[in-house]
């Protein structure tokens, strides 16, 4: 799976929806990620979801979430580094260049693209594994937008969408191909959750 949905997580119960108008999304950089793409990233979830967005400072990623027999950093462990930074009037997507990972079933230390808590607070997003499928820039930034758009529908309590294969909220089941087949675009099903 290369973008996934943490539906376990007991510590963050609110729904967020985006037309509230003292929410925010706040996009933290860890070190490493390319800043240049964070005003393009601003722009895309401010038109998508119609809500505020600004910068976290550049932060370390957090040394207990490194997962050395792997290289990578566990996604939930940057989930709850995250949750420093989050409360009811604000999510946080935290972005890497890093590779991350988390469990998938019997699978301990499976290769993502994205988690998000759904419902929740918090998500985090790599670049890692976009970039070296990637056949161009503009194909690299189409896929990174909407993985981010992606995990924050998880955020605002938008599940795996089963109702049509270019919706947005579609798992991708370990295929980027998936991403490729999606569309900057909720289905019927899926906006009527958000919007309700």
């Amino acid at each position: 799976m290369l973008i996934a949905c943490n539906q376990n997580r007991k510590d963050i119960v609110a729904i967020h929806k985006p037309a509230d108008k003292n929410f925010t999304i706040n996009i933290l950089p860890y070190k490493g990620f390319d800043t240049a793409l964070l005003p393009m990233i601003k722009n895309e979830i401010e038109s998508f979801y119609h809500c505020k967005c600004t910068f976290l400072t550049e932060a370390d990623l957090p040394s207990f979430a490194f997962y050395a027999p792997r290289n990578r950093y566990k996604a939930d462990s940057l989930l709850s580094f995250e949750n420093r930074f989050a409360d009811k009037n604000n999510i946080v997507i935290g972005l890497t260049n890093k590779d991350i990972s988390t469990r998938n079933n019997d699978i301990p230390d499976w290769g993502i693209l994205g988690l998000g808590v759904c419902p929740g607070s918090t998500c985090v997003v790599s670049t890692y594994r976009i970039e070296k499928s990637s056949t161009s820039t503009t194909q690299f930034k189409e896929r990174l937008i909407k993985i981010i758009l992606h995990e924050l529908g998880h955020n605002f309590g938008l599940p795996h969408c089963t109702n049509n294969p270019e919706c947005l909220m579609t798992a991708a089941e370990g295929k980027i191909a998936q991403v490729d087949r999606e569309k900057k675009w909720l289905c019927d099903k899926c906006r009527k959750k958000l919007d309700n």
